[in-house]
C-alpha cells in the first residue's frame, strides 16, 4: 500500500537537504529530482498487486483472459 505520509516526509527532506544551497542551482535542482524519483519508486515497490482471477490456458503454455487484480 502507498505510504502517503512516508512519501511526503521524503519530498520534504529532499528539499530541506537543499536549502542551504547557494552556488550550484544546477546540481541542486538534480539532486532534489533523484530523492524525489527514489522516494516515488520506494512507494512503487511496495505495493502489492494480488491477482484473483482470469487467465486461463488451453494447453499448459501461454495464457489468455482478463488479468483480474486488486491494488493495495
Amino acid at each position: 500500500m502507498l505510504n502517503t505520509e512516508e512519501l511526503k516526509r521524503d519530498i520534504k527532506e529532499a528539499f530541506k537537504a537543499e536549502q542551504t544551497e547557494e552556488e550550484d542551482y544546477e546540481a541542486s535542482l538534480e539532486r532534489i529530482a533523484e530523492k524525489i524519483a527514489q522516494a516515488v519508486i520506494k512507494q512503487i515497490k511496495q505495493i502489492k498487486i494480488t491477482y484473483t482471477q482470469g487467465l486461463a490456458s488451453q494447453s499448459g503454455g501461454t495464457v489468455s483472459g482478463v488479468f483480474n487484480y486488486t491494488i493495495s
